[in-house]
């Protein structure tokens, strides 16, 4: 073959998400698999955003509005801000890649955390942008190093609030000593996918520090307390000016008219919103203090997912999981070589986990046997 990938794209590491329940049946010839390894809503979409997708797609015939009308309508007055500064997105995700590829170029570079979400360095990588990767400290974001790292030539900051895969969050103190020691001239990227699951009294709400006049891109999604992950929708909320250099660069049509519909419904299901949090909040005390119980080192979480340190390798234990029908997520990518990342489900799927994870471990000669 005479073509030749360009260099920067061969250095890319391509993103390898959560292994989809049919491919865990094809491979393990197992029918019930518990899925926990991409931080889903397991108890489902919102059943009006179920209705309003049916609806939609009575009409997929038609393309859908290109500027998002009505949901953008609707997520302004939500936030309280004019739907001129609201951006949709194929979900968060592709707002990273657009904001990359609308700010980056030329020599301009940007700043991440070394162990944050792989899709703001792949953003970066992609551009063929200079990258600066800065440590967590105490596995949450360092803020100070962070702006310390910015100069003339940067303009991104991409900060995970809560960060993924660790869990933790940075609150409004750290913020605001980092604002203070930011060039103005930086645009700080602040992916709050797992907002609405967080209930730590000094986790900020982004939104504040764009009504305080930051230049911030704060970015909201629709696939986790919402359960539309399927549907990939989200959206950003930014300066006006900012907005406008989005909108140019973004695809026509980047989200359908299902996603549209489902999501606009979603947004006033506060009941399957209470609901998934409430759960969210019960499980996620469950199954840390059964960690806790066994003895297992973890990173205690805000969001709806926790890093569990092991004695096997992350992709061993994963393997084993697997065979059982337990899916996790291995973070060996992200820089964790003994540890996997598990999403909290329902009290059923999370006692099949740790019933599994006992299993594991005990064939690996966990020392002491069973807790």
């Amino acid at each position: 073959m005479s073509l030749r990938l360009p260099d920067h794209v061969l250095r890319i590491a391509p993103y390898v998400p959560g292994k989809p329940v049919e491919e865990a049946a094809r491979e393990t010839g197992l029918a019930d698999i518990v899925k926990m390894a991409s931080n889903e809503n397991p108890l489902g979409p919102s059943p009006r955003a179920v209705e309003a997708a049916r609806d939609a797609a009575l009409r997929a015939n038609r393309y859908p509005d290109g500027s998002g009308y009505v949901l953008r309508q609707a997520l302004a007055a939500r936030h309280r801000f004019p739907a001129s500064q609201v951006v949709l997105g194929n979900g968060s995700t592709e707002l990273v890649e657009i904001v990359a590829k609308t700010f980056l170029g030329a020599g301009r570079t940007a700043v991440v955390a070394d162990r944050a979400f792989i899709m703001y360095r792949i953003a970066v990588l992609a551009m063929n942008a200079p990258l600066i990767s800065v440590p967590l400290r105490d596995e949450r974001h360092d803020l100070a190093a962070m702006a310390a790292a910015c100069d003339a030539r940067t303009a991104l900051v991409y900060i995970g609030n809560p960060n993924n895969p660790t869990g933790t969050h940075v609150g409004r103190a750290a913020f605001a000593a980092y604002f203070a020691a930011l060039p103005p001239h930086v645009l700080t990227v602040i992916d709050e996918a797992y907002f609405d699951y967080v209930e730590a009294g000094d986790y900020p709400d982004g939104l504040d520090f764009l009504r305080a006049g930051r230049n911030v891109l704060i970015l909201r999604t629709f696939s986790k307390i919402h359960g539309l992950a399927g549907l990939r929708i989200g959206y950003g909320i930014t300066a006006p000016e900012v907005a406008r250099g989005l909108e140019a660069v973004r695809s026509p049509f980047n989200t359908s008219s299902i996603a549209q519909a489902a999501a606009h419904a979603a947004l006033d299901d506060r009941e399957h919103v209470d609901r998934s949090r409430a759960e969210n909040r019960r499980e996620a005390r469950f199954v840390q203090a059964e960690l806790a119980r066994r003895r297992l080192d973890f990173v205690p979480s805000v969001a709806n997912f926790v890093l569990v340190r092991t004695p096997l390798p992350g992709e061993e234990l994963t393997r084993r999981l697997l065979a059982l029908g337990v899916i996790v997520r291995p973070m060996e990518t992200y820089g964790y070589r003994d540890a996997v990342r598990v999403s909290f489900g329902t009290r059923a799927e999370n006692e099949r986990f740790l019933a599994a994870l006992d299993q594991v471990l005990d064939l690996a000669g966990r020392p002491g046997g069973a807790p």
